[in-house]
């Protein structure tokens, strides 16, 4: 076969793959394990003085099915 042809073979099997699979629905995702989710994930604060105390919270949710068990929690 020559290159041409090839590329034109390629071309048709593609759209009609599209086609064919376009109708398709999607398959629905099923969630096995824990899904961890932070409605903010970063924080800066003000600049502030030597010496004085700052805390923030951050709310942290499980959008799984099953439980989610946090083990360590660290800063950076």
């Amino acid at each position: 076969m020559t290159r041409k042809v090839l590329i034109i073979s390629a071309f048709l099997f593609l759209t009609t793959s599209a086609f064919a699979f376009a109708g398709q629905p999607i398959p629905e995702h099923k969630e096995v394990g824990p899904i961890i989710y932070f409605d903010k994930t970063t924080h800066t604060f003000p600049p502030v003085f030597e010496g004085e105390v700052l805390s923030h919270a951050f709310t942290v949710s499980n959008r799984g099915k099953v439980n989610l068990d946090l083990k360590k929690v660290t800063h950076s």
